[in-house]
């Protein structure tokens, strides 16, 4: 049985909600009622709850919980990790619960709320990690699945963090658009400075150079995932400036740079949004994408058995689990101008090859987490 709505089947999804702050409500849960209450009557007192806790089967979970720092409401990768949660407490008969949170204050009160009734609960986003710590430390039989997280030092017990390669699909963005650049220049545009967006600005021009070794790669960061001005403000100075590709990497910031590229009629690759091109199909060559629903589904498999092996690990997921990727437009060699959609075609060959390469190990992406020049 769950308390969630029935979402969509999961599929491949972005990343680029999880790149912005929740600023909508208080605390809600997905219907729109109020949450703490409704947690507060499910679970009862903190006495009668230990006591139901207690006689749980120590066999296997029996019930899940997903607490969510973005609404469900149109939002693909938290419809994709509700599904997750919905057909795997269909296959193991467990009760399902999702809860969205937008006060950051009550992350870790409410986390402690859910682990009072739930054997396993899961959260996403980078800033769950102290709110999760305190609610993993304060309930030790609780299981706890921390998506889009980052390894505790030392690691807890009954947590599982979960990170990705993103970088990969930024990766192969950089032979794609190294392949159909005139001027051999390009660009990548970040939301703000962070190991992992430096990650994808150095793994977009290590891409490209596979290509074009002597490729310029402009980086450059807006400083917030939520403004579309100054996204197309750095645009136009970079498109203005001989680049004729754009890899981006800044959630809604992203539109600016779309603007820019219409207005420059020039090339961009999105953020992990596979469905972007259609808002210009002669100019967006595709999008690097992470499947959080995927994502989520691989880490209730493992927690919902009687021994979870992966507990207290630090897990990365990238192509190999078909995780992380790219995924080229289907239109772009068919809207684009002959002679570009001739060295697109020719780059998607190149790329498909790393793709393989990746997948089969004989080829590792690298990491570097270094300052974007």
């Amino acid at each position: 049985m769950t308390d969630s709505p029935a979402p969509p089947t999961p599929g491949t999804q972005s990343r680029r909600s999880f790149l912005r702050k929740a600023s909508l409500l208080t605390v809600a849960s997905v219907s729109g009622t109020a949450l703490l209450p409704e947690i507060l009557a499910a679970c009862g007192s903190s006495a009668s709850s230990s006591t139901a806790k207690a006689k749980r089967s120590a066999v296997a979970p029996s019930s899940i919980a997903l607490l969510s720092p973005q609404s469900s409401g149109g939002d693909p990768p938290v419809l994709d990790m509700i599904a997750a949660m919905d057909a795997a407490g269909k296959q193991y008969h467990a009760k399902t619960r999702f809860v969205y949170v937008s006060d950051p204050s009550s992350y870790t009160s409410t986390l402690d709320l859910l682990a009072e009734s739930y054997d396993v609960v899961a959260t996403a986003f980078p800033e769950m990690g102290p709110p999760i710590k305190a609610a993993a430390q304060a309930h030790p039989k609780t299981r706890f699945i921390w998506i889009f997280g980052t390894p505790f030092t030392p690691p807890l017990p009954n947590v599982v963090t979960v990170g990705y390669k993103f970088y990969e699909g930024m990766y192969f963005a950089g032979i794609l658009a190294a392949s159909i650049s005139t001027t051999n220049k390009i660009g990548y545009i970040g939301g703000a400075a962070s190991p992992e967006l430096n990650s994808d600005y150095n793994a977009y021009a290590a891409g490209a150079k596979t290509v074009t070794p002597g490729i310029s790669v402009a980086g450059a960061f807006v400083g917030s995932f939520t403004d579309p001005n100054g996204g197309q403000q750095v645009a136009d100075s970079m498109y203005g400036s001989g680049v004729d590709v754009i890899q981006t990497d800044a959630s809604a910031t992203d539109l600016g740079v779309l603007k820019s590229a219409e207005a420059h009629k020039l090339f961009m690759s999105y953020d992990s949004d596979p469905t972007a091109y259609k808002q210009a199909p002669s100019l967006i060559l595709g999008s690097a994408i992470l499947q959080f629903g995927t994502s989520l589904a691989l880490q209730l498999k493992s927690a919902m058995q009687p021994t979870w092996s992966l507990a207290g690990h630090s897990v990365e997921q990238g192509l190999k689990e078909k995780v992380t990727g790219y995924t080229p437009s289907p239109v772009f060699a068919t809207s684009a101008p002959a002679a570009v959609a001739s060295k697109y075609t020719a780059g998607l060959k190149k790329m498909q090859t790393a793709q393989a390469a990746v997948a089969a190990g004989t080829l590792t992406v690298p990491l570097n987490t270094s300052a974007v020049p």
